[in-house]
């Protein structure tokens, strides 16, 4: 396959990665947000409980209905709990995934440069835009190391969520 089509076919397969991974931080964005309503309704919710205790001894309602008010708080901070352990289970799997994204990218993103810079090094070096040989070969070095080093730190992280279960 010539260089400009293995550079147009890996092209596609970033674009989709860059994709997913915006998707990832927007859905990371509302999680953030929908947690922080979580905290500002549950200080609500905290204020409420305290009054109604306060409201108990004090105002002109009857025990029962007091202690039917706190239940019906109680049921609301019993939601938000379990909806607050359920963001966070999505957000701890996004940020796994968007890391693991960023990694294949990084590595994608490599590997192009590599090809561009192995085909770069067939060239005469009296072309305009042609590198030194040892310009050639140290950027070889560094992008090969680059993904060696990627690749490792995926491992790492298929690792960790396979004993995550």
């Amino acid at each position: 396959m010539p260089r400009g089509e293995e550079s147009s076919a890996s092209a596609p397969a970033l674009k989709k990665i860059d994709i997913t991974i915006a998707r990832l931080r927007l859905l990371l964005a509302d999680i953030s947000a929908r947690e922080h309503s979580i905290e500002d309704q549950r200080r609500v919710f905290r204020e409420q409980q305290n009054k109604l205790v306060t409201f108990s001894m004090y105002g002109d309602s009857s025990l029962d209905s007091v202690l039917t008010m706190l239940a019906d708080v109680q049921e609301r901070l019993a939601h938000l709990d379990a909806t607050s352990q359920s963001l966070s289970a999505i957000r701890k799997r996004a940020e796994f995934e968007l890391e693991s994204l960023q990694l294949t990218k990084g590595i994608e993103e490599a590997k192009v440069l590599l090809q561009d810079l192995q085909a770069r090094q067939a060239q005469p070096v009296g072309t305009a835009d042609a590198l030194s040989p040892e310009e050639i070969q140290a950027e070889i070095a560094r992008l090969r190391s680059l993904i060696n080093e990627a690749s490792e730190r995926a491992a790492q992280n298929i690792e960790r969520a396979a004993r995550r279960g």
